[in-house]
């Protein structure tokens, strides 16, 4: 075996933070991070989760405001207050991290037709939401920000993209374990 999961679950942590770093949001940075090391699409498939971060998109509360700009300041941590004292309302519901791993997953194990098994993607999804929320007792972007982001070093999320892609790459890998109705699609025999 090249890697064993513990490394692999290790490297996605890493490029989620990577990602951020780059200034991908949580939905974007897990996503890449997950894809990177899986190998499982199109990197630049990324834009189908660009509108998960914030928990489901900002509005801008005056005009003249420049999302990219705004957005960039409190995904770094540079601007410390909350984004509706900067001129943004966030959606604030399901963290994008999270989202990111449920569209992972479904990629891998979804239905391609009414009547494919539920199942696995299913299980999956609920698996990880309830890891998820075990580990950061929410699931919801504002009450995460609220609480994460004034306990980091850095003033940002990035520990939720980290453990997010962290755990949506195990439940991948260990599916076939966990659910015996999830056939394995991917190998860690070959993953870096």
């Amino acid at each position: 075996m090249k890697n064993s999961i513990d490394e692999i679950v290790a490297k996605a942590g890493q490029r989620a933070i990577a990602n951020r770093r780059k200034g991908f949001h949580c939905s974007e940075s897990t996503f890449l991070a997950i894809n990177e090391t899986l190998n499982i699409m199109d990197p630049s498939l990324v834009r189908m989760v660009t509108g998960f971060h914030g928990g489901g998109g900002c509005h801008r509360i005056a005009e003249g405001i420049n999302m990219n700009a705004v957005l960039e300041e409190l995904a770094s941590g540079r601007e410390t207050r909350m984004p509706e004292e900067v001129g943004l309302q966030i959606t604030g519901h399901l963290c994008g991290a999270l989202a990111a791993g449920v569209v992972c997953i479904g990629y891998l194990y979804g239905r391609t037709a009414p009547d494919d098994d539920l199942t696995c993607v299913d299980e999956l999804t609920f698996e990880l939401h309830r890891r998820f929320f075990d580990e950061f007792g929410e699931k919801e972007c504002r009450p995460l920000r609220e609480k994460y982001v004034p306990l980091s070093t850095n003033n940002t999320c990035e520990h939720i993209y980290q453990r997010g892609a962290e755990m949506a790459v195990r439940l991948i890998l260990e599916a076939p374990e966990f659910m015996k109705d999830c056939k394995e699609v991917i190998s860690i025999n070959d993953r870096s």
